[in-house]
Order: structure tokens, then sequence, then C-alpha cells
């Protein structure tokens, strides 16, 4: 099998402005009720920000390009930066229905084939401890701890294994 020709990596973090187009965009299409436009749509956000629909726009544009104050995610990241309390995180991802787990500091095997192996281990020892968890038809709250730690942990490893992907630590020497 011929090998794949390297391609350029970017990295999984948009710029803010970027994150705050794309949120706009995606609402302003995805509007269904009444078949409101998307300026409408954008007008409400606005409003139920309490702050103009231009202000809202300019959200959107490169920071040398736009208003001079920085957009939401830029001051929330100043805000964690500056305090250096990930709770801030904790509580926006909880918000949004998820958990913030910190990436793992130590990087991927350099090797392909032993980091594939050893993510795809990880997964089959939590698919393992949740089936050994369901043997007697409920999961009680130290297996559910537990779970939630296995399940953690494996996403830092696939994480840092993505990252390495996009680094191109796997790509052609």
């Amino acid at each position: 099998m011929a090998k794949k020709s390297p391609q350029h990596r970017e990295s999984h973090t948009k710029e803010s402005h970027l994150v705050i187009q794309d949120a706009l965009l995606h609402v302003g299409k995805s509007s269904t009720s009444k078949k409101k436009t998307q300026l409408e749509v954008h007008r409400e956000i606005a409003k139920s920000l309490n702050i103009s629909t231009a202000m809202l726009y300019k959200w959107r544009e490169q920071p040398h390009k736009g208003s001079g104050h920085p957009n939401p995610l830029d001051r929330v990241a100043t805000l964690i930066s500056a305090t250096g309390d990930e709770r801030i995180v904790d509580w926006l991802a909880h918000k949004s229905g998820g958990h913030f787990i910190r990436d793992e500091v130590h990087s991927a095997s350099p090797e392909l084939f032993r980091a594939s192996n050893a993510l795809i281990k990880d997964f089959s020892h939590l698919i393992t401890e949740l089936a050994n968890a369901c043997d007697d038809q409920q999961i009680s709250p130290a297996e559910s701890v537990g779970l939630r730690e296995k399940w953690n942990s494996l996403r830092k490893r696939a994480e840092g294994f993505v990252r390495a992907c996009e680094k191109g630590t796997y790509g052609a020497k």
C-alpha cells in the first residue's frame, strides 16, 4: 500500500472571531421558527446580549479590524489566563452540557503503530470495564465514578494522539 503524501495540518483551535462568525452563520441558517431571516435572528441575539447588532458583527472581525473591544471569547480567555483558574472553563462546558478535561501534557509515542495500538488497548479496557459494570443490570455510584475517570483518561490520550497527527508526527519522513 502506497504511503499518503504529507499534507498541511492545521490546529484544531480556530481564532475566536471565526468561532463567533461560524456560530452566527449557523444559527442564522438553522432558524426555522417563522422563517426568520439571518438578520432578524442576529438582532434577537444582540438584543438578548444587550448590545447592538453592529457590535455583534464586529465580534466576527479580526481583532485589528474590529471595534477595539475584545470579543467575549477573547475576554474569557484573558480572564482564565489572569486567574489561572480552569473552573471558569469547566463552568462554561457544564452550561453547554459537557465537561472540561485538561489535555495530557506528555506526547504520544512517535511510532504510529505503538501509539495507535496503545489507544486501542485503552479503549478496549474501557469497554471491558463498562461490560463488567453492566453485569448486574445496574451501575453503582462507585462504578459510575470509575467509568468517568477511565473515560476522561481515554479522552486525554486520544486528544494527545490526534494532536500528534495534526503536528505531522506520523507523516512521511
